[in-house]
């Protein structure tokens, strides 16, 4: 989600507060965002308070846009 988010908005750097769009992140990396494995490593992030939850795009299911955390960037930090 990092270097998405610096392909697509170079000029507001990735830290606490950044908005994100995990679905659209996964397929540009290549990864099928609609399987289990993606729904769990979301709900995961979620549950670690690495993104929360912001609102829903439009009417397509998993597309949602989430706030990176602190403990996003203390988990980024670690990786």
């Amino acid at each position: 989600m990092q270097e998405y988010h610096e392909r697509h908005d170079p000029s507001t750097p990735f830290a606490e507060g950044t908005r994100l769009v995990p679905y659209l992140a996964a397929e540009r990396a290549g990864l099928d965002p609609d399987t289990l494995r993606y729904e769990r490593a979301v709900r995961y992030l979620v549950r670690e308070g690495a993104l929360v939850w912001e609102e829903r795009v439009g009417t397509v299911p998993g597309i949602d846009f989430y706030r990176f955390t602190g403990s996003g960037m203390e988990l980024l930090r670690q990786a």
